[in-house]
């Protein structure tokens, strides 16, 4: 019996989550020789590595046992997941250090930031802006506008909106969509069944390795 690639991407579509794909793309600031990004692109911000564009799409999130058996092997990691990625999407073609967002939920931010900082912007995509608020020179509390974030994460207020004074440390919380990165385990081709593209799995990885680089 052989297996149909087209049923099983059916049945992926049909119980799998809503996800979006950014492929990732080597900066040209990277050092040939030592593999190092310009800490101080503009492009890339540092991170050797560019997203420009994302294709949303479906795949299908592993079971208990499949989880646990990675957890068995020895390289996982807290946050870690498993998907199943349909022969018939473009994620198929998924590689090292791209970013893959889950569309069907939600989790709470709350971080700190310093107005005015070369350093001032999100490490991830907010979904929400809900709360901003600092203290005060007389130890009160201030609440903030609630500013736009810009695609580099940088939170930008209206003109003549509540915003931190300059060197200020301001609280900033919301929401975000969980993102997770193909770091190590690189999905393979299967060749059953003459090459067919049936579905694969690939472990993705919560932490973002690459924005922990640069400001």
């Amino acid at each position: 019996m052989k297996l149909s690639a087209t049923r099983f991407n059916r049945h992926l579509a049909h119980i799998g989550q809503q996800v979006r794909w950014a492929q990732s793309w080597a900066c040209p600031c990277i050092n040939p020789a030592s593999g190092q990004p310009d800490t101080r692109c503009p492009h890339c911000l540092g991170k050797g590595y560019m997203w420009p564009s994302a294709i949303d799409t479906v795949c299908g999130l592993s079971g208990q046992k499949t989880q646990q058996q990675w957890m068995a092997s020895g390289g996982w990691a807290e946050g870690d997941v498993v998907v199943t990625i349909p022969g018939d999407s473009p994620m198929w073609q998924m590689g090292q250090y791209d970013r893959m967002t889950m569309l069907n939920g939600t989790e709470r931010f709350s971080t700190s930031l310093t107005r005015g900082s070369p350093t001032e912007r999100l490490l991830f995509r907010a979904n929400t802006v809900e709360r901003i608020f600092w203290i005060a020179a007389n130890k009160a509390i201030v609440e903030g506008a609630i500013p736009s974030v810009d695609p580099i994460g940088r939170p930008i207020w209206a003109s003549g909106a509540a915003e931190p004074p300059a060197g200020t440390s301001y609280s900033i919380s919301g929401t975000r969509r969980p993102e997770y990165y193909c770091l190590m385990e690189l999905p393979s081709n299967r060749n059953e069944h003459s090459g067919e593209p049936l579905p694969k799995r690939v472990v993705l990885r919560r932490f973002d390795l690459l924005g922990r680089r640069g400001g």
